[in-house]
């Protein structure tokens, strides 16, 4: 069995390594994606305050003025959020020419457009790095077949997750039994903690040992990341098994069926559409009993006809990411769902954590930055497991080579040294069942 797992966890490790080391560098950024894209484009994310009272314009009038600076445009989401004083507001749009940017920043006082770019778009140079990073996080900037790759990766990283856990356990060694006036034997959780330890002597060892016992350290970190990443790319694998396991509300896909012809006019424009969602989402914090917070966004979906109103509300597990939405037909404002992060099916729950703590949306600063170092020693790890194999594929290949040069000199020596470094009988009962490295290695 630990010969199997060994091989597993050996080629499950060397076929995800460059993704988890890409997903480990960028994630390290992305837990400050804010604070970096401010400090790497601070023209366009800051604006100077007029006066310390001074008031943003109305979100509609921002739309109203972004559409009148760049014609041909289509705004699908209106920000609701309070205006961050000093800082920018910004629009994501859509256009029929695919080169085009997408994202524009407004000065919130003034309405004028004071930049913009297309999301991603890496050859615009250093003020698309951030979204070029996050691009490269979930789908290696390959679009859905990279999201699909990395969703594949996510699940072979989750089950090698269990795999590399077994293989720190120490092996059972059958038949071994202390004799009579002899010390006793370390117990199995002492041992286990010898695999927690990063230990010295040589560059292979040092870097076993920290490969070992930095997968141990993290590992509940590195469970969150690898199930969630499932939830992210591979709904069709992470939805039924969550499903079954502690039971999920029906996917928005499934109250919201698409329409055979996009309705991309509606009869509720933004304004009425805000006032619908108003009021639809304060019947729903009535009859469900919780409390509403700041909005979040206004926006509206063609394939489905609908509207979609996302506030903060105590159903939350985090302030930063809201999780609360109710969803009306654009013609008529008649509801058509409601979803809630909490306080529904425990699957869904558990999802809403599971995808905060992965967005570093929750926790603080203090998490923020475990997860920026996380995301580093998630790199580390896969650069360590590919650097153990190699050395080790390395020496088997060396000793291939010399045993086809002279394999009869090389047995009748080894036979000698076996000979020579033979143990008496009665020491082998001493031998250590701890985990030996160069036996156990990964």
């Amino acid at each position: 069995m630990r010969r199997i797992a060994l091989v597993l966890h050996r080629y499950v490790g060397l076929l995800t390594a460059v993704f988890l080391i890409v997903a480990g560098l960028t994630g390290s950024l992305l837990a400050f994606y804010h604070e970096l894209d401010v400090l790497l484009n601070p023209g366009c994310r800051r604006v100077p305050l007029p006066s310390p009272t001074a008031a943003p314009l109305d979100t509609f009038t921002l739309h109203e003025r972004l559409h009148a600076a760049v014609p041909g445009i289509k705004v699908d989401t209106i920000p609701l959020k309070p205006v961050e004083p000093g800082h920018a507001v910004v629009f994501f749009v859509e256009t029929d020419d695919e080169s085009a940017d997408d994202e524009y920043f407004l000065n919130p006082y003034t309405g004028e457009v004071i930049g913009s770019r297309k999301w991603g778009d890496i050859t615009q140079g250093t003020k698309n790095l951030m979204p070029f990073a996050y691009r490269l996080h979930y789908s290696l900037a390959l679009g859905e077949v990279g999201s699909l790759l990395f969703g594949i990766i996510a699940l072979l990283w989750t089950f090698d997750c269990f795999v590399g856990a077994y293989l720190t356990f120490p092996p059972r060694q059958a038949g071994v039994v202390n004799p009579p006036n002899a010390a006793p034997r370390r117990g199995w959780w002492r041992c286990w903690w010898q695999s927690w330890k990063v230990k010295t002597g040589g560059l292979f060892k040092t870097t076993f040992t920290f490969h070992r016992a930095s997968g141990l350290w993290l590992w509940a970190l590195l469970f969150v990341f690898a199930w969630s990443a499932v939830g992210l790319n591979l709904q069709p694998v992470y939805h039924p098994v969550m499903n079954t396991t502690f039971g999920m509300g029906p996917q928005v896909r499934q109250m919201l069926p698409e329409r055979d012809t996009p309705l991309d006019a509606p009869k509720l424009d933004w304004q009425a559409a805000r006032a619908r969602g108003r009021v639809l989402m304060a019947a729903e914090a009535a009859a469900r009993g919780f409390t509403l917070g700041d909005e979040e966004q206004l926006r509206y979906l063609p394939q489905t006809g609908t509207y979609q109103y996302r506030v903060h509300s105590s159903l939350d597990v985090s302030r930063r990411r809201s999780g609360t939405f109710v969803y009306f037909d654009g013609d008529t404002g008649e509801k058509r769902a409601f979803q809630a992060p909490t306080g529904e099916a425990m699957g869904n729950t558990i999802t809403s954590w599971l995808y905060a703590l992965h967005f570093a949306a929750v926790g603080g600063l203090p998490y923020r930055i475990l997860v920026s170092v996380g995301g580093v020693f998630i790199a580390m790890l896969s650069i360590s497991g590919v650097v153990i194999w190699w050395v080790k594929r390395k020496s088997r290949w060396r000793q291939n080579r010399l045993q086809k040069q002279n394999t009869t000199r090389k047995q009748s020596k080894l036979g000698a040294v076996e000979t020579a470094a033979a143990p008496p009988a009665n020491l082998a009962l001493h031998v250590s069942t701890c985990p030996d490295p160069k036996r156990t290695g990964m």
